[in-house]
């Protein structure tokens, strides 16, 4: 009852920022819901010794009813009521499963789509972001019919609520990362150009050409040629000595 704990006030602040609430008022809302159902069970497991049949069968509703609001699991027990916290009541408010389903990108923002009546839980508008929801209504957290969020570019939706797969399996927006540009064929260009400079070994056994003196012969050719125009006009005279001789 003292009306200043510094602890309790750094607890309470730290929740506020884990799930976006409004002020203090909202803690001590999750306590009181907290507190009631642990002091129930917390008279229960006193009776458990009686041969009362009620005891039974109110510690069963106790569980059922908790295990249908998804606070505890299947098959827990009175000791596991005993064992909560109040972070477990506020992880089931509708401001925080619509953040974790990905429908909002803060828990603020999540309060405001709430509020504005942009969430709908099994088609029926919610405006109130503590609203408990059950285990069943978890998977049925959505936009409203008329809400302008249902479609992928509005720019208040999250940007990782493009890339979410439908129901059918099928991605909404699938990301464009497969590309293959593929421009190989020039490469192998310049690998040609580089593969004759690391084969200067190929290159010295070619010294072997100094065999190229053919142009000799090509010398002589020249020599032959006026050989043969000399020796020409010399076999005409020979010709006409045989022609005046016949004479």
């Amino acid at each position: 009852m003292h009306p200043w704990k510094e602890s309790r006030i750094k607890t309470e602040r730290e929740m506020m920022k884990k799930y976006g609430l409004k002020n203090h008022k909202e803690v001590w809302k999750a306590k009181t819901f907290l507190g009631k159902h642990r002091e129930q069970a917390r008279e229960l497991l006193a009776k458990i010794g009686t041969t009362n049949p009620q005891v039974k069968k109110e510690s069963d509703q106790l569980l059922l009813h908790l295990t249908r609001m998804g606070i505890v699991a299947m098959g827990a027990s009175l000791d596991d009521v005993l064992a909560l916290d109040t972070e477990t009541v506020l992880s089931r408010r509708l401001q925080t499963l619509v953040y974790l389903k990905g429908f909002s990108s803060t828990p603020y923002q999540a309060r405001q789509l709430i509020s504005h009546g942009h969430v709908a839980v099994r088609g029926r508008k919610v405006t109130v972001p503590s609203y408990m929801v059950k285990k069943d209504e978890e998977s049925q957290i959505q936009y409203t019919i008329r809400s302008p969020l249902n479609e992928l570019s509005h720019p208040a939706r999250p940007k990782t609520d493009v890339y979410k797969t439908s129901e059918m399996g099928a991605p909404l927006k699938a990301p464009v990362e497969d590309k293959p540009i593929a421009v190989v064929p020039p490469k192998p260009e310049p690998t040609a150009m580089v593969a004759p400079q690391n084969q200067p070994a190929a290159v010295v056994p070619v010294p072997s050409q100094p065999t190229e003196p053919s142009p000799a012969p090509v010398i002589e050719k020249p020599k032959e040629e006026p050989a043969k125009q000399t020796s020409k006009p010399k076999e005409h005279p020979k010709k006409e000595k045989k022609t005046e001789e016949g004479a």
